[in-house]
This record gives structure tokens, C-alpha cells and sequence, in this order.
């Protein structure tokens, strides 16, 4: 089964991005892109480009509210303005049924490099053709964090992105049209002696209508990021709103996820939100994956913040199927359980503890029927009750559709646009 990467492929990304304008210019939009990485990778780029765009049907309208998979990609060609594409897929029939891109301003950060930012995820391993079937021994994505759906605003009609200054090397959080109009989060210090900005990782507030965003800024003497958020009124910046410190930035932290409302920021890695947004699983360093409560108040909460209750070691939460109950999949460095692998189950959280070990019996019966097939979760139903995987085995991928309960069959998805709608990029949502 494919698990979360908590290390960084940038050789995987044909990318080496340098912004030559500054940002006086962003809120026009357009100009020149990032380079290619030679010749060979732009080749590779148009070829997935072009795979991802076969046969796709032709659909321009917004992205509905209900009843769909919502998938993003992205794509950076080497003389052009990178992308960010979005498509909505009807789960039953797999016709697509909406669909928007943005044009990112050439300024637009791509690497997690230059700064921390949800896009560079989605552009380093949600390109065109790196999830095809047989492309790589990893496999498809699995569905995404929340926090690369919370780079988008409700409707997905905004994307929250970060910025790069060339002459002064700072970084503004804004946010961008498909168009590629570009509007800062938050109003600049205009003082004639300041530091250039070093705002980051900008998401939106689930339930804000687009116009709540968080972000971080990280100075060159700081071990910990400062968090805040703007509400924009209008269409323009709004007043910065402090809401603490957060975790020296790792591999394991690759930046933050809001969850409740009203939102609070949680610093823990590979995190997922119970649907009444009372709880989130998931890793904190050091420390393993727990279930931790979220605050009820605007704020931002620390691995070591909050009281843990540990998950079983062999989980990897990968959503939860009500408000109490956590959908799991094996730890890769936990495959003890030959029942368990590349299979998933649920875990009940009312049983879970303060600081003590699960129970022995808190985790429950495999859902899928035991193979040596390779699984990976792609979408998660809102009610909880289904999942859909996509089933490996050799370069041959299939998808299903399976109930959540335990000992379920799983029933091929047989319609031809499943393979289209599943193949690039990351799931987002099925909502």
C-alpha cells in the first residue's frame, strides 16, 4: 500500500523555478514562466500533459457542491505559465461534470525549497502522467491531506499560493483567480526599514466562503513559524491577526492543517479531521499517530499542546468514517499483521486513552478480503460508508468501489472514465 512520503523528491519535479519580476506587478497577472530541466524534462512533461488531457470530455463548468470527486494536477511546462487544473466526477457514471484551472503568476513559488506551501506538494507529485498505471513503482497518490484541499476555497473559485519577490527574496501569501489575478492575503508593512516578508504556507478557513486565510511566516532567526490570519473584504488584504507559534518546521511538519470552526491551526504531520471537526488523527513527532481534540477558539496547537491518545501502532488514519471512528491503513514500518496488510479497518475512538497504550481489541475486523494485491485509498464517501481504492497488482491497476464494513467485496469500477478521473494528480474530495 502506498503511505504518506515524509521525505522530499525535487529531482522528481522538472522544475528549477526563478522569479525575475517582482511582485508589483502580481495583481495583473501573466508573464513568463519558471525553466524546464532540460530537454529530456520537458519532453516528459508534455507527454504526461498530453496523456492526462486524452479523451477527456469537454467540460468547463464550476465544480459542484455535492454528489462528486474532486481531483487536482498540475503542470509546468518549460516555456509557459504553470497550471493548477481541477475536475469533478460524477462517482457513479465517472463523467466528468465540471472543471477549472488556474493560471498561476509567474511569481508563484513551486518548491517547497524556496517556501512552505501546499502547491509545491501538489506540483512535485500530482503531475500529469506520474500517476498513470505502470509509470512507477509507487503507485497512484493516495488521497490527499486536508491540507492541500484547504489551498482552495469552498466553491474552488480561489487558490491560495505563495509569492516570491525577485529583488528583495520575500514571500507574500495571496490569493489567485483562474485568470491569474493575484491579491495578497494580508496589508504589507509599509515602513520604509522592514524585513522582507516571509509569509508561507497559505490555506483557507473550511466554512469562511473564501474569505478567511492562514499563513505562516518564518524568519532566517526563528526556530518556530508565527501564525495568522486575514479575513479579505472586497477583494482586498485585510489586517494580520496573530495566533501564537507552532513547531520547528521538518520532514515530519511540513506545515499545518485548520480543522473546527472557528479554525485553529494544528502543526501535527499526515492529519485528519473528524467530520464534526471536534477531533484529528494523526502523527506528532516523536510521538506517533494519536487523536488529539481541537481547540475550540482560534489558535495554533503544538505537537506538544494538546493530550494524546494513541492510536494503535500499525494505523495510519487516513479519514474517519463518523465523529468517532477512524478509518486506518498499516504503518509501513508496523506490516506485522499479515491480515492487515495492504487492507484497511477502523479503530473506535471513544476506547482510546490519555497516554496510555489502545486496547488490544480497539482496532476492528479488515474491511477488504485478504490478498497480496497492493491497495491505495483514493476517496473517502462524506457519510464514511464506501471508499474507493485503486487495487495494484504488477503494472495492472483496477479500481473499486467497497463498503466500509468489515469483510466487504469490493465491486469493480467498470466505467471507462474512472481510469481518466483517478489517474492524474490527487483526489481532494468526494463530497
Amino acid at each position: 500500500m502506498r503511505g504518506h512520503r515524509h521525505h522530499i523528491h525535487l529531482a522528481a519535479l522538472a522544475l528549477a523555478l526563478t522569479a525575475t519580476v517582482s511582485l508589483a506587478g502580481c495583481g495583473s497577472g501573466g508573464g513568463a514562466s519558471g525553466d524546464g530541466d532540460g530537454p529530456k524534462g520537458e519532453q516528459a512533461g508534455k507527454q504526461g500533459e498530453q496523456a492526462a488531457k486524452k479523451n477527456a470530455p469537454k467540460s468547463g463548468g464550476a465544480i459542484p457542491d455535492r454528489d462528486v470527486v474532486v481531483s487536482a494536477w498540475c503542470t509546468v511546462p518549460a516555456n509557459n505559465l504553470a497550471k493548477v487544473t481541477v475536475e469533478a466526477w460524477n462517482p457513479t457514471s465517472w463523467k466528468q461534470v465540471g472543471s477549472t484551472a488556474f493560471t498561476l503568476p509567474k511569481e508563484t513559488v513551486l518548491t517547497n525549497d524556496e517556501a512552505r506551501s501546499p502547491l509545491a506538494d501538489l506540483c512535485e507529485d500530482g503531475m500529469p502522467g506520474q500517476a498513470d498505471a505502470g509509470s512507477g513503482e509507487e503507485g497512484p497518490n493516495a488521497l490527499a491531506e486536508p491540507r492541500l484541499r484547504q489551498m482552495f476555497n469552498d466553491d474552488f473559485t480561489r487558490l491560495a499560493v505563495v509569492l516570491r519577490d525577485s529583488g528583495t527574496g520575500g514571500t507574500r501569501a495571496a490569493v489567485v483567480t483562474p485568470q491569474g489575478r493575484a491579491t495578497m492575503v494580508a496589508k504589507e508593512d509599509t515602513s520604509n526599514f522592514a524585513d522582507a516578508p516571509t509569509e508561507q504556507h497559505p490555506v483557507f478557513a473550511p466554512g469562511s466562503g473564501g474569505s478567511e486565510v492562514w499563513y505562516m511566516t518564518k524568519g532566517k532567526d526563528e526556530d518556530a513559524p508565527r501564525f495568522f490570519s486575514s479575513r479579505m473584504t472586497g477583494g482586498k488584504p485585510g489586517t494580520p491577526s496573530p495566533h501564537g507559534s507552532g513547531d520547528q518546521l521538518t520532514e515530519q511538519r511540513p506545515g499545518f492543517t485548520l480543522a473546527g470552526e472557528p479554525a485553529a491551526a494544528i502543526t501535527a504531520s499526515v492529519l485528519r479531521i473528524s467530520p464534526d471537526g471536534r477531533k484529528a488523527a494523526g502523527f506528532h513527532e516523536l510521538q506517533g499517530m494519536n487523536v488529539v481534540d481541537v481547540p475550540r477558539r482560534a489558535t495554533t496547537q503544538r505537537d506538544d499542546d494538546a493530550p494524546l491518545s494513541p492510536l494503535p501502532s500499525s494505523c495510519m488514519p487516513w479519514g474517519w468514517t463518523d465523529d468517532t471512528t477512524v478509518l486506518c491503513g498499516p504503518r509501513e514500518m508496523t506490516e506485522d499483521d499479515p491480515a492487515r496488510k495492504n487492507n484497511f479497518w477502523t479503530v473506535d475512538t471513544t476506547r482510546l486513552r490519555e497516554d496510555e497504550e489502545p486496547p488490544g481489541d480497539v482496532s476492528g475486523k479488515p474491511i477488504l478480503p485478504k490478498t497480496s494485491r497492493e491497495n491505495t485509498l483514493r476517496a473517502l464517501s462524506p457519510d464514511g460508508r464506501q471508499i474507493i481504492i485503486t487495487s495494484r497488482q504488477g503494472t495492472r491497476e483496477e479500481h473499486f468501489r467497497v463498503d466500509t464494513k468489515p469483510g466487504s467485496a469490493p465491486e469493480k469500477i467498470e466505467a471507462a472514465g474512472a481510469d481518466q478521473a483517478l489517474r492524474s494528480g490527487f483526489v481532494l474530495e468526494w463530497r
